[in-house]
Order: C-alpha cells, then structure tokens, then sequence
C-alpha cells in the first residue's frame, strides 16, 4: 500500500524534470540567440567583403592588378571567403529559429 511518501517522491520528480526542462530551454535559448546574431554577423561580412571587392577588384586597376598578378590572389581569396560567409548563413538561420522556438517550447512546458 503507497503511503504518502510514494506520492512525494513522484512530485520531487516531476520537479526535478521541471529544472531540468527550464535548464535545457534557458541554454537552447542561449544558443539559438547566439546563432541569430552568427546569421547577422555573416550577412554583416558578406556586404562588407562585397563592397571592399568591388572598390579593389571590380575596378579598372582591379581588373588590370588582376590579370597582371599583382593583387597576389587577394581578390580570388575575398570571393572565397565571400562565398564561405554566405553559405553559411542559412544554417546558421534554421539552427537559430529551432533551437529558440525549442527553447520556448521547453520553457513553457516546465
């Protein structure tokens, strides 16, 4: 026969699974706000790699720094990592958008 330390341990429990499911909300929030202002930072140094190619590539001494060699790779190297930034960007989105509406969701269950 259950007395009623039987039914203290089952809300001891259920209290404890509320910390746990407030803990893991808070720390998906964290992360997911943290990979939000990642989505705006890489969207920040796509427009900023694409001005700096277009002053010094784009141009007519670009163009001839260019074929003459004498950029040394530079503008190559700002396309490539102009398009490592931008590739990132949608993952860094939907990983935001779900870890911080499973954060919520987590929060408002616990």
């Amino acid at each position: 026969m259950l007395g009623p330390r039987g039914f203290k341990r089952v809300r001891q429990a259920h209290r404890s699974m509320g910390k746990a499911g407030t803990f893991g909300g808070t720390l998906s929030l964290i992360v997911g706000v943290l990979c939000i202002l990642g989505w705006i930072g890489a969207g920040m140094a796509v427009d900023y790699i694409d001005g700096e190619l277009e002053e010094n590539c784009d141009s007519t001494t670009g163009q001839i720094g260019q074929i003459t060699g004498w950029d040394e790779g530079q503008c190559q190297d700002g396309r490539d990592s102009r398009a490592t930034a931008s590739s990132l960007q949608t993952p860094l989105l939907l990983l935001g958008i779900a870890c911080v509406s499973g954060g919520g969701f987590l929060l408002f269950r616990s």
